[in-house]
């Protein structure tokens, strides 16, 4: 599919640039070699779990998200969350490499069909 216009071609070519650069900070996120104790992150539909100023528990579109210790992700599963329709939304818990892994292979798939779209 080629693009009709300069206009989206631009557009486009910023957002290419754009994953790009999230992917770098994903790639970063898995090979950093270090020993946490919060290696934990937590999914709420496609929001993830972090806290705000005064601590309190708040889902976030982030890229990067909060890592929880294992007693803080035990706290949080006990929380009730819902979507807009009132309905229950079971929290997902991920190991910070597998969170990034699976991020890094999303941005990487993407990249590829939006720069066939340019070439």
């Amino acid at each position: 599919m080629k693009l009709d216009t300069k206009m989206n071609e631009e557009v486009l070519k910023n957002e290419i640039e754009k994953l790009k650069s999230y992917a770098v900070l994903y790639e970063h996120g898995i090979t950093s070699d270090i020993i946490e104790r919060c290696n934990l992150i937590i999914e709420v539909g496609a929001l993830t779990v972090g806290t705000d100023d005064t601590g309190k528990v708040i889902t976030q579109n982030t890229n990067t998200p909060t890592q929880f210790s294992q007693e803080a992700v035990d706290e949080i599963m006990t929380i009730c969350f819902k979507n807009g329709s009132g309905e229950k939304i079971l929290p997902t818990v991920y190991g910070r490499n597998e969170w990034y892994r699976n991020r890094l292979n999303m941005v990487n798939e993407t990249l590829e069909l939006l720069e066939k779209m340019t070439s």
